[in-house]
């Protein structure tokens, strides 16, 4: 099995089992946006290891800053917890494999809250899932978001997203 397969199954089983733990979704309105979220900081290096020659990172986060579409996520700051499982690649790339941790979003209006997985291709572009629940003014909302960058620097390319926000009526 080719690593560019495994790394797509181990994306989908991620996402799979984040469905699970996401709960039911009630029926209700989608507004629809799209978004670019600029990497401001690395916060906390997190925890680095190397366990058979692969690159394990837990507990590192970095700051990033949005511009969206829709005012719920316009003008956000956002801070995620980063985990991965790399394995080394020749340079530019550096690693590849699979990601996942938490975000929480802010903006003066409210909060989203909650959990992400990706994937970090053999050619450096990586591809990631979003699924959160707002409160503050966002209360009652889900947020589903689905982003890409197509370059491994996240200081020069910046993230590029769409989804759409759930009115559940909760």
């Amino acid at each position: 099995m080719s690593t560019r397969v495994r790394s797509i199954m181990v994306v989908f089983i991620l996402l799979v089992l984040l469905g699970v733990t996401a709960g039911p979704v009630a029926a209700g309105s989608k507004t629809y946006f799209t978004a670019t979220e600029y990497l401001v900081a690395d916060k906390d290096p997190g925890t680095e290891s190397f366990p058979d020659g692969r690159y394990h990172l837990r507990r590192a986060s970095s700051e990033t800053e949005w511009v969206a579409t829709d005012p719920r996520l316009d003008g956000a700051d956002a801070l995620f917890t980063i985990n991965w499982n790399f394995t080394f690649e020749p340079e530019p790339v550096w690693f590849s494999g699979p990601m996942w941790g938490t975000f929480v979003i802010a903006n003066g209006s409210g909060t989203w809250k909650g959990r992400w997985t990706g994937v970090r291709e053999e050619n450096g572009d990586s591809f990631f899932h979003f699924v959160g629940r707002g409160s503050g003014g966002y209360e009652g909302l889900q947020l589903r978001m689905w982003g890409q960058r197509l370059d491994p620097n996240p200081y020069i390319v910046p993230t590029s997203w769409s989804g759409y926000i759930l009115e559940t009526g909760n």
